[in-house]
């Protein structure tokens, strides 16, 4: 709905960048600010408390997540296309389908898709718990009732990054008092925060505007995750348009992985932890240091105490041949040095040092079509008897790198996908062909380069669309 941010979900197809196996995944995007329209076109809208759930989704790890929950609302007030007391509200199980997992006895306000006799509820629209929707409840109550709405509105919040590992309880909250600016070319208008962190423009005039605030000097605009600043908005005439405003501290936290050598890896997983929530193997706050960087950096930080390590997964990997190291060079938790950073405080030498690690070693593999030069679809992997698979680098068409173990053994293949079948926006692979399988000894040094062969010439590119 244009009074807030609109948002559509996709279920994406994804194919990694090194293997074939395919991955479902939620994506919701926003649309741009829109001209405001009737409430009566804006579907179904209502807040209600959860009163039986049937179906439940469960979230622990491994647990069987098919069907849908049947969420049964009590209707405590309307704004668009209800008029019954109670309403059935449907949605997935899991944890990658968009689906909304509302909480029994919890109030929320409801933006479904579907008609009123079969509701769905994603986390692709505005439904949300109704003690944060305070802003977008005054606005909808607004235009219900006749009286004026903001052009455009939200809510100023000090946050944070929303990592589980290094999340701070009590840190965020709305920030009171601010005043908030929209700025274009032509014009600065002003709005001020109230108890709540609301801020709202009225009679707007049609442009573009960049969003400016008078925060503290440790907090700063920017989107959570990306540590962008705030994408400018372009406005119509008549809008009512919600957009949130997250003001993140400004703390960051930068270094270098570096080898026995003295030199900074090539390719190397870094995670941040509050050093009370560390957890081995856990992904923590991940960032990653690759070839054309050559360092780390963790961006809107939070003051606390934290640990920082290199590899916390510890898989034998030949990528990153060392085991986990902690700041500044431990091989564990006991042993390693804490960061504490302040309010507003960067740290710009949190070099971690390495030492040990395994012996490696690189192989070109080259892919051959005999029909035509080989497409640019195919996909090179390596299963190890010791170890995960490695990375294939694609170096050209059809020619790969590859590094390797020297203790361990390996089944090299090369694959393709035949085609995509399309349902609706979703492709979905509908077949495929394979190499044949090459074995080598990471020890054998003599063995340099392998060799393999695409011979299925019915195998359509996988670009190729069917119906």
């Amino acid at each position: 709905m244009a009074r807030s941010a609109y948002r559509f979900c996709f279920v994406l197809f994804v194919l990694s960048l090194i293997s074939v196996p395919r991955i479902w995944a939620c994506s919701c995007s926003r649309t741009a600010p829109g001209a405001c329209p009737k409430i009566s076109d804006e579907g179904i809208l209502f807040v209600g408390t959860v009163v039986d759930i049937e179906n439940p989704a469960d979230e622990r790890r491994g647990a069987d997540q098919s069907g849908t929950s049947r969420y049964r609302f009590r209707v405590d007030e309307t704004f668009n296309g209800i008029t019954a007391k109670e309403v059935d509200v449907y949605s997935g199980r899991g944890g990658g389908d968009c689906s909304y997992h509302f909480q029994l006895g919890e109030t929320y306000f409801v933006n479904p898709a579907g008609t009123s006799d079969h509701l769905l509820a994603t986390i692709c629209s505005d439904t949300q718990p109704a003690l944060g929707a305070e802003a977008l409840l005054t606005e909808l109550r607004a235009h219900r009732d006749g009286k004026p709405y903001a052009s455009v509105y939200g809510v100023l919040r000090k946050t944070q990054q929303p990592y589980t590992w290094t999340y701070a309880d009590g840190y965020d909250r709305p920030l009171p008092g601010t005043t908030v600016e929209l700025k274009s070319p032509e014009r600065t208008v002003t709005s001020q925060t109230d108890v709540n962190g609301v801020f709202r423009f009225y009679g707007l005039p049609a442009g573009t505007y960049h969003f400016a605030a008078e925060l503290p000097q440790n907090l700063q605009l920017a989107e959570t995750i990306l540590s962008e600043p705030p994408q400018p908005i372009t406005v119509p005439e008549n809008a009512c348009y919600q957009q949130d405003l997250d003001a993140l501290p400004i703390g960051r936290i930068h270094g270098r992985v570096l080898g026995p050598d003295g030199l900074p890896l090539k390719n190397a997983d870094v995670a941040l932890f509050r050093a009370d929530r560390y957890k081995e193997n856990e992904m923590g706050w991940w960032e990653f240091q690759g070839e054309e960087k050559g360092y780390f950096e963790f961006n809107n930080v939070s003051p606390g105490r934290y640990v920082i390590v290199f590899h916390n997964s510890n898989r034998p990997d030949p990528d990153i041949p060392y085991p986990r190291t902690f700041y500044p060079g431990a091989s564990d938790l006991k042993s390693a040095l804490p960061i504490i950073l302040e309010e507003g405080q960067q740290i710009s030498n949190a070099d971690i040092h390495l030492s040990g690690g395994s012996d490696t070693r690189t192989i070109i593999v080259k892919v051959h079509w005999n029909q035509s030069s080989t497409p640019n679809d195919v996909f090179v992997f390596a299963t190890a008897s010791d170890g995960d698979t490695p990375l294939a680098k694609k170096l050209s068409p059809g020619v790969f790198q590859i590094t390797i173990f020297r203790q361990a053994r390996y089944s090299i293949v090369a694959k393709q996908d035949c085609g995509l079948r399309w349902e609706g926006n979703t492709g979905k692979p509908i077949g495929g062909r394979e190499t044949e399988r090459i074995e080598l000894n990471g020890a054998d040094i003599r063995t340099t380069e392998v060799n393999l062969s695409l011979q299925d010439p019915s195998c359509k590119p996988y670009g190729v669309q069917t119906k």
